[in-house]
């Protein structure tokens, strides 16, 4: 069928069959039931048929999931091991025996809601091993320090439950209050991960309902075993790290808490200076913002688009040519293995999933080439090195109208770049993309540079002239006689054999198309065609697109992420006038793809970090009883970009939205910490304590709780940070933010914190001493 599309494999005949799955289908095992399918086929097919099974993405599913699952088990391991350090052994162990507890109670609760285990809820998982104990630390780590005090092992669990309970449950709602807004952000990125913090949240509550119900019984009697131990535990290791620990911290500790309250301006100063500069970093782009980060591909399209006129079997030469230049550009790497399968489909082009043609009609100007890598762990060619060397080979191709190389679309929907110009007439549209593809064309790291506007088949456009009308013809009755005289009109119909057949006249086809057509005025005179029209050759259009109502054109190009970024790109864009051509040619213009899919984001964004900074503030103010120390705890939060933006800077890595995500998630920890830090405050001052003294006693008494918070959601999130795989790479922003960000906050918590409150503490005094004198100035 001429008409058809046609796939070609090893330059034969082939015919491309693909499996997909329901939205709410297993990937892994629709997969399995798809291969067991294929396996009993093959022996049923003749000798001179072959069959090849491409694209597995279920493999690489595989693949992203085990990555994951080994560095959970890493970063658990880590864990574990810093409870053992700072904890008793038994107590270590109850605490340890809530992480799975929590795990598989939140995956009860995410099966009830219809989640599914996938890379982002894995992703979560990871997040919340650290996260999930920091309740169970707080609350062991004070009976445990009630029970060093000399408290019997059933008094210090009462008593320190008790004392805990308003503090942890304010630490767990700020956390989830932290997180929850984003699940509710919208577009496409939101929805894909909106799976993190629905499993955060859900952990958390669950840890929170071992930690209040479960866990102090369980110290309890871990306390009461310890005490009937005590000769042996001295001995031990950990009395050894116990009294290290406590000269550590009355000793250079306390000394650093109170240098840094007695100059607590200079404090104060110099974190405020250091997120300036932070914030420079990104600013002045040392830091880039990539939006979403591709993950490394094993699959590559060449979509090529002729010029009109151009044959079904010139289309397919040249398709034929990409095809082996795809050989030679992996064979320059001396990797010739590495391209797996090709497969060349003519008269339409083809994306991930499927083909993009003109309906069910083909096409005979488009055509693509797929190429198949081995799996990206598997070889030493990197897939954006493949494709500059693979447009090198294959250069100009003579009469290509657009020549596009790119990987199948991951993460968002939409282009890197995608320019949309709207407006009424297709020549000022087509002419001011030209121009903007020209800009585009000059940036290094674009390519794939084409518009959607394409020239179609050569047309003849007919109008009616002065002549024509004075003869009494119009647009209709002129056209109605050229169709019928091109097309044939139907004369008759009959009945024969049950079937109504049609007869047709139409004028016999010559070589001068409509010469020669004759048309017949409203008086019946037979008038020459060419005394009634005027014809005017053209390049008519295979699609025109509107969106509201107007005519559009988009301009589209793919950025190589290790030249430049799809943000670097845009803002060169408005730089160099991009507004300006628009405007000039009198058409609206906007930024839609991943541009359009990353504003919608961050409006939800902005809305969610809003309503969670909102939910703790109100949470916090329940818990201390006051409005002023709320503020105190959130001035913290700014700074833990200090850490997340030297971090990315360090390691190379550019800002991506998980990053942002990871910021936000960061928030809420730190609030966490602060929200111990400063009850301890409280109860010091309750005890008539000085302000200087109570801050500083209750940065000693909470070093240990500070610290093992911290800690343990390091360790969990800290392999992957140092994980090499490619497929997991995308990953390691928002684990990077928040380890980074945590060793950061930790030090402002234990350090600009309380010059925050001494400051604040002078602020009260000036004012006061302030009011006094002035109601002093105004009796007398």
């Amino acid at each position: 069928d001429r008409g058809a599309v046609r796939v070609h494999a090893g330059g034969q005949p082939a015919i491309e069959l693909i499996v997909k799955r329901a939205a709410t289908a297993d990937a892994v095992a629709t997969a399995e039931m798809a291969t067991r399918v294929i396996d009993g086929f093959l022996p049923t097919l003749p000798p001179s048929m072959s069959a090849v099974i491409y694209d597995r993405q279920a493999e690489l599913i595989d693949e992203r999931i085990e990555l994951l699952v080994e560095n959970g088990l890493a970063g658990l391991a880590i864990v574990l091991a810093v409870l053992f350090i700072f904890l008793n052994a038994r107590a270590a162990l109850w605490v340890a025996a809530g992480i799975p507890t929590a795990m598989f109670a939140a995956l009860a609760l995410a099966w009830l809601l219809g989640l599914s285990l996938n890379m982002v809820s894995l992703i979560a998982i990871i997040m919340a091993i650290g996260l999930v104990v920091d309740d169970s630390i707080m609350v062991a780590e004070h009976i445990d320090m009630r029970a060093r005090l000399g408290e019997d092992a059933a008094q210090a669990a009462d008593r320190g439950l008790r004392r805990m309970a308003a503090p942890i449950l304010g630490s767990s709602l700020t956390t989830i209050a932290a997180f929850l807004p984003v699940a509710f952000v919208g577009g496409a990125t939101g929805q894909a991960f909106r799976d993190i913090p629905i499993v955060i949240v859900l952990t958390l509550a669950a840890s929170s309902v071992e930690c209040f119900l479960i866990l102090p019984a369980h110290m309890r009697n871990a306390l009461a075993a310890s005490a009937a131990s005590a000769d042996r535990a001295h001995a031990s290791v950990r009395t050894r790290f116990d009294d290290g620990f406590h000269r550590f911290r009355e000793g250079p500790f306390r000394r650093a808490v109170r240098g840094a309250l007695t100059r607590r301006y200079l404090v104060l100063s110099s974190a405020v200076g250091l997120l300036i500069v932070s914030a420079g970093l990104v600013a002045s782009g040392r830091v880039g913002f990539t939006f979403f980060p591709s993950i490394e591909a094993n699959q590559a399209f060449a979509n090529l688009r002729m010029v009109p006129g151009t044959s079904r079997a010139e289309t397919l030469e040249h398709l034929f040519r990409i095809e082996r230049n795809a050989y030679a550009a992996a064979d320059s790497f001396g990797a010739t293995a590495a391209v797996t399968t090709t497969l060349v489909f003519s008269g339409a082009e083809r994306y991930a999933g499927g083909l993009r043609g003109l309906g069910h009609q083909a096409s005979d100007t488009k055509g693509t080439v797929v190429v198949e890598l081995v799996g990206s762990e598997r070889r030493e060619m990197r897939t954006d090195a493949f494709l500059r060397t693979w447009r090198e080979h294959i250069g100009l191709i003579p009469g290509a109208d657009a020549l596009s190389i790119r990987t199948p679309e991951d993460g968002p929907p939409g282009r890197d770049i995608d320019v949309r110009l709207s407006g009424d007439d297709l020549d000022d549209l087509k002419v001011a993309a030209e121009r903007i593809k020209v800009l585009l064309k000059s940036y290094p790291g674009v390519s794939a540079v084409s518009d959607d506007l394409a020239h179609g088949r050569p047309e003849l456009q007919l109008r009616v002239g002065p002549a024509g009308r004075a003869l009494g013809f119009d647009a209709t009755r002129a056209g109605n006689q050229i169709r019928s005289a091109l097309e044939g009109s139907i004369a008759t119909r009959f009945s024969r054999g049950g079937e109504e057949v049609a007869v047709r006249v139409r004028r016999k086809a010559d070589a001068d198309g409509i010469g020669g057509v004759y048309l017949f005025g409203p008086d019946g005179t037979e008038v020459a065609l060419e005394s009634v029209v005027t014809a005017t050759p053209s390049l008519g259009r295979d699609v025109i697109r509107r969106e509201r109502g107007a005519r559009e054109v988009s301009v589209t190009a793919e950025v190589d992420e290790a030249t430049t970024t799809d943000n670097a790109v845009i803002t060169a864009l408005l730089r160099d006038g991009v507004a300006e051509i628009a405007a000039e040619a009198g058409l609206e213009q906007r930024f839609a793809g991943r541009a359009e899919e990353q504003r919608e984001t961050f409006e939800g964004l902005e809305i969610s970090a809003t309503v969670a900074l909102a939910g703790m503030f109100l949470i916090m103010a329940w818990v201390f009883g006051s409005y002023a120390r709320p503020l105190a705890v959130l001035s913290v939060v700014p700074f833990g970009f200090i850490g997340a933006a030297w971090g990315h800077y360090l390691t190379g890595f550019d800002f991506t939205i998980l990053s942002v995500a990871g910021l936000i998630g960061l928030s809420g920890i730190v609030v966490n910490d602060a929200i111990v830090f400063i009850t301890a405050v409280a109860e010091r001052d309750r005890s008539g304590a000085t302000a200087e003294k109570a801050v500083e006693d209750a940065a000693c008494d909470r070093l240990r709780a500070v610290l093992l918070t911290s800690v343990t959601t390091i360790g969990g999130l800290l392999p992957i940070c140092f994980e090499t795989s490619l497929q997991v790479q995308s990953l390691i922003p928002i684990a990077l933010t928040m380890v980074a960000g945590l060793s950061t906050t930790t030090v402002l918590v234990l350090f600009v914190l309380p010059a925050i409150l001494q400051v604040g503490g002078d602020v009260r005094r000036l004012a006061t001493g302030g009011l006094r004198m002035s109601g002093e100035r105004r009796l007398t």
